[in-house]
C-alpha cells in the first residue's frame, strides 16, 4: 500500500443527446459536478492525489474513460451518478472492474443515497456506497481503506462485508459550511461549462456557486438530498468563490445555487449587500431559483441590485388540489403575485411545471399549460413527472405497488423529447403515448405564440441570441409538422 491515495473521481459519460433527446441537445446544460469537487478538495486536504474526469465535459465515451483510469493507475474510483446516469454507470463499473479487478469503485449521489442497498446489489461491481454529504465521508473512507481498518467505523457508507451488505451509522449533516474547503475547480475544465440556453444571459459559459444547503419545504417530489434544514456558508466566502470565478476564470454572469434562495430573506438580505459593498456586482449578474411565498418587492429589489436578472420558480401546477396534492404549499394568487412583482422590479422569470402528477386529468394538464401561458414568463418548461426514489412520490407510489418500472435510464423527466416508449409511472386513466406527446404540446402551446415572438425580437443583444431563439423556433416547428403527419398516418390507417 502507497503512504497516499491515488484517488480518480468521475461524472459518467451521459451525453446530451442521451439526457434531452436530438432536438434538445442543443439547449442542455453542461453544467460542473460541483458535488466531486467538493469531495475533491476534501480529499486533497486530507493528503490525498486526486483528478476528476468529468467525461460529459470532455465528449469522452465509455472506452474512453476506461483508458484514460487504466493510465492513471488509482487505488480508489469514485463515480457520482443521478438515477438516469444509473445504467451507464453500471456499465462503466462492469468494464473499469474487468480492466482493473484490483480496484476499489465506490459509488456517490442522490440516487445512491435512496437505495445503497439495492444500488449495490444492481451493480455488483460496485464495492462502496456513500450515503448522504461526501466531502468528510469519502475523505474518511479514503483513509481507513488505505490503512487497512475497519469499514464499520466511517459513518455515512453501505459497503460489502464478505457476502453481505453492511450499512454504517448515518452521517450528521455539515453544520459549518465554512469548515470544508471551496471545491477544487482547478480540477475541472471549466471553460467546457454553460447553463442551459435559457439561464445563460451574455456567453453561454456560466458557473456556478453553492451558497447554501438543505430546504424547509416538503414537496413530494423531492428528495431533500441535504435535510430539512437550511445551512449557509459566510457571505465572505461566498463572495471570495464569486470574486474567484470573475478574476481566475473571466465570468461575468453566475449562477447561484441553493434549494430555496430566498428560504431565508436574511441572509440572502446580507448576501446582496455584501455583493454590492464588495463591487463585485458591478462585474456579475446572476441567475437563481426561488419559491413564490418566500419573495417581497424589497428582496426583489435589493436582488437586482446586487446584480440578479433572473429568477426560476416552480410553479409546477395551474391547478389548486395539485398544488395540495405535491405539498407545495402556495396558492395560485401568490403565484400571480410573485410573478407580477418580479416582473414589475425588472427581474426576468423561469417557470417550471410538471405534467401528469398522479390523479392529474387531461384537462387539469392543459389548465397547467394554460396557467403558464396566462403567466408568461420569459422562459418555461415543462416535464413529465416522474417519481424519483428518496422522495415521497416514489415512496407512496411503490407502497402502492403503482411503479411501472425499475429502468433507472427512463427516470427522466424530458422523456418526451427522448422518444422512449416506457415511462416509471403513468396517472390512472392516461397514457405513455398522451403524456409524452403532451410535453411536446405544451412546448408549442407556449412558445408558438405572436407575444413571445415579438419579446425574442426586443430582446435580442447578440448573433448568439439570435441563433439561440432561431434554433428553438425550427424545433417547435419540426415537432408540429411530425405531429400532424404521425396523425395523419393514424386517421388513414384507421379509415
Amino acid at each position: 500500500m502507497t503512504e497516499r491515495n491515488h484517488i480518480l473521481l468521475i461524472n459518467p459519460p451521459l451525453m446530451l443527446e442521451q439526457r434531452y433527446g436530438k432536438d434538445m441537445k442543443r439547449f442542455g446544460a453542461v453544467a460542473e459536478p460541483l458535488g466531486l469537487a467538493y469531495v475533491a478538495a476534501g480529499l486533497e486536504a486530507a493528503g490525498n492525489s486526486v483528478a476528476i474526469l468529468d467525461a460529459p465535459a470532455l465528449g469522452m465515451d465509455q472506452a474512453q474513460v476506461v483508458e484514460h483510469t487504466a493510465g492513471a493507475g488509482p487505488d480508489i474510483v469514485g463515480i457520482t451518478l443521478l438515477t438516469p446516469m444509473f445504467g451507464i454507470t453500471r456499465d462503466l463499473c462492469r468494464a473499469l472492474k474487468t480492466r482493473m479487478p484490483e480496484i476499489c469503485i465506490l459509488l456517490g449521489g442522490p440516487h445512491i443515497s435512496a437505495l445503497p442497498e439495492r444500488t449495490l446489489e444492481e451493480i455488483p461491481e460496485a464495492d462502496v456506497c456513500c450515503i448522504g454529504e461526501g466531502d468528510q465521508t469519502v475523505p474518511h473512507f479514503a483513509e481507513v481503506w488505505r490503512d487497512g481498518g475497519d469499514l464499520s467505523q466511517v459513518n455515512g457508507i453501505c459497503y460489502r462485508h464478505e457476502d453481505a451488505l453492511r450499512r454504517t451509522q448515518p452521517r450528521e449533516f455539515i453544520k459549518d459550511l465554512d469548515s470544508i474547503p471551496p471545491p477544487a475547480r482547478h480540477l475541472l475544465p471549466m471553460e467546457a461549462y454553460r447553463l442551459t440556453a435559457s439561464r445563460a444571459r451574455k456567453s453561454s459559459f456560466c458557473p456556478t456557486v453553492i451558497v447554501a444547503r438543505g430546504c424547509p419545504f416538503k414537496c413530494s417530489f423531492c428528495s431533500r438530498p441535504f435535510g430539512r434544514t437550511l445551512r449557509t456558508h459566510s457571505v465572505e466566502r461566498i463572495v471570495s468563490e464569486v470574486r474567484l470565478l470573475v478574476d481566475t476564470y473571466g465570468a461575468d454572469q453566475i449562477n447561484i445555487e441553493a434549494d430555496t434562495l430566498t428560504a431565508n430573506r436574511k441572509f440572502l438580505s446580507a448576501l446582496c449587500r455584501g455583493l454590492i459593498d464588495s463591487g463585485i456586482s458591478e462585474r456579475i449578474s446572476w441567475t437563481c431559483e426561488s419559491r413564490v411565498n418566500t419573495v417581497t418587492r424589497e428582496l426583489l429589489e435589493l436582488m437586482k441590485q446586487a446584480g440578479c436578472w433572473q429568477i426560476s420558480y416552480g410553479v409546477e401546477s395551474g391547478v389548486q388540489r395539485i398544488l395540495d396534492k405535491l405539498d407545495k404549499t402556495i396558492r395560485l394568487e401568490q403565484v400571480e403575485k410573485a410573478f407580477a412583482m418580479t416582473k414589475e422590479v425588472g427581474i426576468g422569470i423561469r417557470g417550471f411545471f410538471m405534467l401528469g402528477v398522479d390523479t392529474e386529468t387531461s384537462a387539469e394538464s392543459w389548465r397547467t399549460i394554460e396557467f403558464a401561458k396566462k403567466l408568461d414568463p420569459e422562459w418555461a418548461q415543462f416535464t413529465v413527472t416522474i417519481p424519483y426514489p428518496g422522495t415521497p412520490m416514489y415512496d407512496e407510489l411503490e407502497a402502492a405497488g403503482r411503479i411501472l418500472s425499475y429502468n433507472w435510464d427512463n427516470y427522466n423527466t424530458w422523456n418526451g423529447w427522448r422518444g422512449v416508449d416506457e415511462v416509471p409511472f403513468v396517472p390512472v386513466g392516461r397514457s405513455v403515448e398522451e403524456l409524452t406527446a403532451l410535453q411536446k404540446q405544451a412546448m408549442r402551446s407556449f412558445y408558438l405564440r405572436p407575444r413571445v415572438f415579438f419579446r425574442a425580437l426586443r430582446n435580442l443583444r447578440s448573433f448568439s441570441d439570435l441563433a439561440k431563439y432561431a434554433s428553438g423556433f425550427f424545433v417547435l416547428i419540426k415537432t408540429f409538422f411530425e405531429a400532424r403527419r404521425t396523425s395523419g398516418q393514424s386517421a388513414s390507417h384507421n379509415a
